[in-house]
């Protein structure tokens, strides 16, 4: 008689395992931002700053001098890192739609196992980050698996 008033377990899907681990990585980094701004306008931000130093080291890389290549160099992570959160922050604003979201667990659905083990990662991140070289580290290939598992998306 009990049972009939029991709350019903709710299965996470793929759709949800990604947009978790989209919403943790682009979390992980905002961390420096204040948190009272709006996720999105922090995303925007972080976007224009990257954008700010990477016409900065541009301008300034020259392949003459040892300086000229360590603005050469930090103009090209700068490039890749802009790179890589707009690919993040698209992919999450995909997955903020929920009219998609059987069209999208459908077409995750061969790389269902590979989203799960990440998924498991980030939930128990704490177990392998203890230092801040590890945690981003960490991040880094998170970011890069997702981005490798959900590359068709587009």
């Amino acid at each position: 008689m009990f049972g009939i008033f029991k709350e019903s377990e709710k299965i996470i899907d793929t759709y949800e395992h990604v947009g978790f681990i989209l919403k943790s990585a682009l979390t992980y980094e905002l961390k420096d931002l204040p948190i009272r701004y709006e996720f999105w306008y922090r995303v925007a931000i972080r976007q224009e700053e990257l954008r700010a130093l990477n016409m900065e080291h541009r301008a300034k890389s020259l392949m003459t001098t040892a300086v000229g290549r360590f603005h050469q160099s930090q103009y090209e992570g700068t490039k890749q890192k802009l790179a890589k959160l707009e690919r993040l922050a698209d992919l999450y604003k995909t997955f903020c739609i929920e009219e998609e979201r059987e069209a999208l667990n459908h077409r995750l659905f061969f790389h269902k196992e590979e989203i799960s083990e990440l998924y498991e990662h980030v939930q128990s991140k704490e177990l392998y980050v203890y230092c801040d070289a590890v945690h981003q580290q960490f991040w880094d290939a998170v970011c890069e698996d997702l981005l490798n598992a959900i590359a068709h998306l587009d």
